[in-house]
């Protein structure tokens, strides 16, 4: 989804300057049932591609964070009016105790792959399966996924839960080659596969677990090479995936190594060594998207299932998608909340693009958590 970066006045110059835009609110459309789809990550070029932007915001959050009153509740902005910058909480849940699973879906089976390299593995000729497991085993911890920790969902008594950030947020892995995959996968099919993941995992807390669903180079999702986006996220719903288990948030994550640098490759680090960076890259944004708002923004009878998101209906890795790249490789490097290189818990460097921050900039709000934050001055 398009980021939307509506910065307050005190850091307008330095914003607009990092990441070349700053953008007006979509009005609001109150009294509209948006069409479900699910949330997109627009690839470099597709960034305004109206297909691929969020649904419009039809709720009033629950939560818009105070800093003297805590929460206090608003109501959507007036159709033309600009949106709130930072993240409110529409009442749905958070994932407090994240757990990741990932299902590398068809990539050891015959027909999967186009080329092979020397020194690596028949079913991840790349590296880049191997790339994705050391990725989310690193990021517990961290000062980037710590970004999260102030987001957090409302008990029925008011009390918060924020978000926690353990050491250990993988917590499975699967290489699926016993389920045939095949080539132009459609929704349904993938959102089946990742309740196949759950029941293989045995997941007994839905709540707080994410099934992400990887494919190799042959086995793509069937939009993938022509939406213009990177990846998406989800939430299985009988009304969106019908005979899926409900309740199951979801990414789909295609071989972004086929669309290049519009997904990432070589944008942090130089070639080769920065080949896989939009594995990361994407992957990190859609598995901080999905903690925060597990129920990707969807509304059932009028009951509002989105977690934290913008006046907008952008998440919190969407107000930070790409910010300071331009195509060319390392341009995203020393801008504020640029992509950037985080040190892992395991002590290794992974590319990864910044996550929206209420408490950054002194509370008017910035991307954050890459290293590259922008100054605190107080």
């Amino acid at each position: 989804m398009r980021p939307r970066l509506q910065l307050l006045a005190g850091i307008v110059a330095a914003a607009a300057l990092a990441t070349g835009a700053a953008f007006a609110a979509r009005p609001a459309a109150a009294d509209a049932t948006p069409a479900h789809h699910p949330l997109y990550m627009p690839n470099l070029q597709s960034l305004a591609s109206p297909a691929l932007q969020p649904p419009p915001v039809t709720v009033p959050p629950v939560c818009v964070p105070d800093p003297v009153n805590g929460c206090v509740g608003a109501g959507v902005p007036p159709a033309g009016q600009p949106g709130v910058v930072n993240m409110a909480y529409f009442g749905g849940h958070v994932q407090v105790a994240p757990k990741i699973y990932l299902v590398l879906w068809g990539w050891g089976e015959q027909g999967a792959w186009s080329h092979k390299r020397g020194g690596m593995p028949a079913r991840d000729p790349d590296g880049a399966g191997a790339r994705m497991i050391a990725f989310l085993k690193a990021i517990g911890g961290t000062q980037w996924a710590g970004v999260q920790t102030q987001y957090f969902q409302l008990d029925p008594g008011g009390w918060k839960e924020h978000i926690t950030n353990p050491s250990s947020q993988l917590k499975g892995i699967w290489w699926d080659d016993t389920n045939a995959s095949h080539s132009n996968l459609s929704y349904q099919e993938i959102a089946q596969e990742a309740a196949r993941g759950a029941a293989h995992f045995k997941i007994k807390d839905l709540k707080n677990s994410q099934v992400i669903v990887a494919q190799p180079e042959n086995f793509e999702d069937g939009q993938f090479l022509t939406a213009g986006y990177c990846a998406w996220h989800d939430y299985t719903q009988p009304q969106f995936y019908p005979g899926v288990t409900p309740g199951i948030s979801f990414t789909n994550m295609p071989y972004v190594l086929e669309l290049g640098t519009s997904c990432g490759q070589d944008s942090v680090n130089a070639a080769p060594g920065g080949d896989l960076d939009g594995f990361s890259i994407v992957l990190g944004h859609e598995v901080e998207e999905t903690v925060t708002d597990p129920g990707a923004e969807d509304v059932i009878d009028g009951n509002s299932l989105g977690g934290w998101y913008d006046y907008s209906g952008y998440e919190n890795g969407d107000k930070c998608a790409w910010v300071g790249y331009t195509g060319v490789p390392g341009t995203a490097q020393n801008v504020p909340g640029g992509l950037n290189n985080i040190t892992g818990n395991d002590g290794k460097l992974y590319p990864v693009q910044s996550l929206w921050s209420n408490d950054s900039a002194e509370g008017a709000g910035y991307c954050a958590g890459a290293g590259d934050d922008l100054p605190v001055t107080g």
